[in-house]
């Protein structure tokens, strides 16, 4: 009953999942993009921490962005079959969405480290390029097997409204990789599964635990020594709780990594068909954790939200407000 009763439910949230998400990416896009321009401002980029989340701002605007197309154009606007460069795009999108989520999971344990490290200034140049691209460069490499197993194939042809012939086309698995039991496609998914979730979920709860552990150690050194006056490590907690939200999104996505794996066609079949889109909704969810951490968590980001965002916005609103009542009079 209880099965039955989430099955459901994941269906009827499945009616809904294409506008929740098109809503949040629409807000992920803007908030990552005003994220990206606080924390690149001169007194936030000193920190080698705020120079990766940066980083991490982009890549889930262009997470979102692609997302958002996606969702238009298969979700939003879905029929039978597709132009070639529609299904060049979503095989495209996929690959990019797993490499840059994956790039994401990776940056955030640098950050963990270097916060556990207590490494507070480092050339942040070097971390938000070299480092980027060097993380990108191998996960990129690793998803072009997911690339490979996949292929274009038409589907059928309709005529169009002048009476031509049009060739609509559709993705499905390569027949190397369903060869001899599906060997080579499992063997993608152990890897995807491994080095994409299982192994950066593994190092995001060690470094919960471990900063965890220094924060509570830091707050017991304060309190000896200040006695009632003893200050917050606001970073180090703000971390704590990114982490966390992370582990509780991507965990979950791991065991079912490494379920597909094991058991691909029920995998596919009876879990990925009812909570795949709740696993792409967490993705998404992850997207927005810094920029809402960072406003609620540091003072500092807010004085600069207030100074870079919210003081022009609201001058240029009284000079146009003050136009107007002049013009009337």
């Amino acid at each position: 009953n209880c099965s039955r009763f989430f099955i459901a439910t994941f269906r009827s949230y499945t009616t809904v999942h294409r506008y929740i998400c098109a809503i949040i990416c629409i807000y992920g896009i803007f908030a990552n993009s005003i994220h990206f321009h606080i924390l690149t401002r001169k007194d936030m980029r000193s920190y080698a921490v705020n120079g990766i989340l940066s980083v991490i701002a982009v890549n889930d605007a262009v997470i979102m962005t692609s997302y958002l197309i996606y969702i238009f154009r298969f979700r939003i606007f879905d029929n039978d079959g597709y132009k070639y460069w529609w299904l060049v795009f979503l095989l495209t999108h996929v690959t990019l969405s797993i490499s840059l989520h994956t790039v994401e999971l990776y940056l955030t344990v640098i950050v963990a480290y270097i916060r556990w490290m207590a490494l507070e200034r480092l050339d942040t140049k070097w971390l938000r390029t070299k480092l980027f691209f060097s993380v990108f460069g191998v996960i990129l490499t690793l998803s072009i097997p997911t690339l490979l197993v996949h292929k274009i194939v038409p589907v059928e042809n309709h005529l169009d409204t002048s009476n031509t012939t049009v060739v609509l086309y559709t993705v499905v698995l390569d027949s190397h990789a369903t060869e001899h039991s599906c060997r080579l496609f499992k063997a993608t998914l152990w890897l995807t599964g491994i080095f994409f979730k299982v192994i950066p979920c593994i190092l995001i709860l060690w470094f919960t635990i471990a900063l965890m552990c220094r924060l509570n150690e830091k707050t017991k050194a304060r309190a000896y020594l200040l006695g009632n006056r003893t200050q917050k490590d606001r970073t180090t907690a703000m971390l704590v709780t990114m982490l966390t939200v992370f582990l509780c999104t991507e965990l979950p996505q791991g065991g079912l990594a490494i379920l597909n794996a094991l058991y691909t066609a029920d995998v596919s079949n009876y879990i990925y068909t009812n909570v795949g889109e709740v696993m792409d909704l967490l993705s998404l969810i992850n997207c927005n954790v810094g920029f809402i951490l960072y406003s609620c968590m540091s003072s500092r980001y807010r004085s600069t939200f207030k100074e870079t965002i919210l003081n022009p916005v609201y001058s240029i609103l009284s000079s146009s407000f003050s136009k107007t009542l002049t013009t009337r009079r």
